[in-house]
């Protein structure tokens, strides 16, 4: 389905994610675009919603349980509102590949290998949107880290300005992605589907930089230290704080090809993201 010539297309986000999408809004209502965010039943009963739109469900994000209740509601999605759509982009994460091979990124055309309960019902979900009559995405991405919210970033800030001792994994590779990285990306590829972009299939999106948990705290307390009365207490530690389960870190050489978008690194976000962890707590003092 092509756009018209000054055609608007709607953009409609199923997401319980307020920093992501806190985060989407920013980026659309920057290049003019509006954003409606629903419920899934809100969606369900207003199918004429979908009529021509761009449906970017969000519900799942990397780590969070896999439910029946999630699986039901894209079944539900796709038979109800499914035909209607411009196209269908559905966030999924590295567990679908967690079996892979460790050593080295994983690749979008690889064949999934979930290990566990949630990693299978996420595999199956994938499967049953590329297998719809429909034009259907899935950008697999994670771990997510954002100024709040249940994140890496966020608690290590916490915990440091609380003068907690922490151990931390160094073991678990992965690549922490900003959720304002994130919305950069999903902006920029629902500019070109909405402009009649034929892409579909799995695509991956990480910001650059593979780390551990332990090396991230490092950098994060270079840049939080200047707001921090005394040094941290922060040591190595196999079971202590890491990624979310399964994280991996994923190629993402489709999403630059097909749609040109480019890589950031983690590390050019976190200044910026710290230093409104920093002073947001600062300003709660005064």
């Amino acid at each position: 389905m092509k756009a018209a010539v000054g055609e608007t297309v709607s953009v409609l986000l199923l997401c319980e994610d307020s920093a992501l999408a806190a985060a989407l809004q920013a980026q659309l209502n920057s290049r003019g675009r509006e954003l409606m965010q629903l419920k899934p039943s809100e969606l369900l009963a207003q199918p004429h919603l979908a009529d021509g739109a761009i449906l970017v469900n969000a519900l799942l994000t990397p780590g969070e349980p896999v439910t029946d209740a999630v699986v039901d509601i894209q079944a539900e999605l796709i038979s109800a509102v499914g035909p209607k759509l411009r196209c269908y982009l559905g966030l999924s994460d590295a567990r679908v590949v967690a079996a892979l091979d460790r050593e080295e990124p994983v690749a979008e055309n690889a064949t999934p290998a979930p290990q566990g309960r949630d990693a299978v019902r996420l595999a199956a979900m994938e499967e049953q949107l590329l297998s719809a009559s429909l034009q259907a995405l899935i950008l697999r991405t994670g771990p997510l880290i954002a100024t709040d919210g249940d994140n890496l970033l966020s608690a290590f800030i916490k915990a440091l300005k609380a003068g907690q001792a922490l151990g931390l994994d160094d073991s678990q590779q992965s690549a922490p992605t900003p959720v304002g990285d994130l919305a950069r990306v999903l902006s920029a590829m629902i500019d070109q589907l909405s402009c009649g972009a034929l892409c579909r299939g799995i695509y991956h999106y990480q910001s650059s930089g593979a780390t551990s948990a332990y090396a991230f705290a490092e950098v994060a307390y270079a840049h939080a230290g200047q707001y921090l009365a005394t040094p941290p207490d922060i040591s190595i530690d196999g079971d202590g704080w890491g990624w979310v389960t399964d994280s991996r870190v994923l190629r993402c050489e489709r999403l630059l090809r097909n749609f040109g978008i480019k890589q950031l690194a983690w590390r050019s976000w976190l200044p910026k993201m710290i230093k409104t962890l920093c002073e947001d707590d600062c300003d709660e003092r005064l």
